[in-house]
């Protein structure tokens, strides 16, 4: 395992002195191996709309100001699979502006294209893929601060720098690619017929049959939000297959964008909640703010992440949201 540097802190002193992140950076010479006048993406997640718990802009100013010193930071993100403010580029930057981006006064990328179908194809040779379709705009970018809120996940039991990676740098039909086999079932005896799952859907792929929802497997994108709008946990992924398929598929995605550009690595182990920034509505904090790591290596900073939030919750507080994982 690679080194992680970790600083304990909280939200509030983050937003009260942001200037920490920066002293951290610069006490541990993290950026050391990034030339000048480079361009470098800050690679993060703007939050769906509804969303309060994604990593604050005001983090980041002292960050980026000192970055725009030397070189040409901008924010870097790519498009969703499923329909909502970040599924097509003109909407997920707005989005970005209303979630206070705009004030780092630095571009945004949105690195697949306007709809999320611009990509180039990285060769692998993995378990799962041959080669990867990553966002079209990686093929330029040599550098990439990877900015990651850590957080619980209904797929993967929780993601950090290699979900921010690996579905993060996807383009469209990498995303496609890696939720392919994952179609949730809807347990008929458990369904109240409340409709909640029907609502969320994205891709209207939810029907109703004599007042029971099916699941038509051919529309599911397999996103899993049905899931997390089920309150009688009638929506189950059936997994008939290894559980960790989706896990496994997420980290050579990861291992495609390492072998394209160059990446650091800070994880927020604030505001931790249940489910990730994807989710459109505002999250409770699960656990106390622990603090902010600093890695070279995305495995090893995912680690040391989930170590502090099992040891602070004194239980594994993940296999425990997500016993299912």
């Amino acid at each position: 395992m690679a080194d992680v540097f970790f600083k304990r802190v909280t939200s509030k002193e983050l937003l009260d002195n942001p200037e920490i992140i920066l002293k951290c950076i610069e006490k541990i010479s993290l950026l050391k191996e990034l030339p000048r006048n480079e361009l470098i993406a800050l690679k993060i997640h703007f939050g769906e709309k509804g969303n309060t718990s994604y990593i604050k802009s005001d983090f980041l100013v002292p960050l980026v100001r000192f970055l725009k010193k030397n070189n040409k930071p901008f924010l870097f993100e790519t498009n969703t699979l499923y329909r909502g403010m970040r599924m097509n580029s003109i909407d997920h930057i707005n989005l970005a502006y209303a979630h206070g981006f705009s004030k780092l006064n630095i571009p945004i990328i949105i690195g697949d294209g306007i709809f999320g179908n611009d990509y180039f194809e990285v060769q692998i040779a993995k378990k799962h893929f041959q080669s990867c379709f990553l966002a079209s705009a990686l093929k330029d970018i040599k550098f990439m601060l990877v900015l990651s809120h850590f957080t619980g996940h209904m797929l993967t039991g929780f993601g950090a720098a290699i979900k921010n990676l690996g579905m993060g740098c996807a383009s469209r039909k990498g995303k496609f690619s890696q939720h392919c086999e994952v179609s949730p079932k809807i347990d008929k005896d458990k369904c109240i017929f409340c409709g909640n799952c029907f609502k969320i859907c994205p891709q209207n792929a939810i029907e109703k049959v004599e007042e029971k929802y099916f699941i038509i497997e051919e529309k599911c994108i397999g996103c899993a939000q049905c899931i997390s709008a089920c309150s009688q946990g009638a929506v189950k992924i059936i997994w008939s297959y290894q559980y960790n398929l989706i896990s496994e598929k997420m980290a050579e995605y990861a291992y495609a964008v390492t072998k394209t550009v160059k990446c650091f690595y800070i994880n927020f182990c604030i505001y931790i909640t249940k489910e990730c920034d994807c989710m459109n509505k505002e999250k409770t904090s699960i656990l106390p703010d622990i603090g902010i790591l600093f890695s070279l290596d995305p495995v090893s900073i995912d680690k040391a992440s989930l170590d502090l939030v099992n040891n602070n919750s004194n239980k594994d507080l993940i296999k425990e949201l997500h016993p299912q994982i």
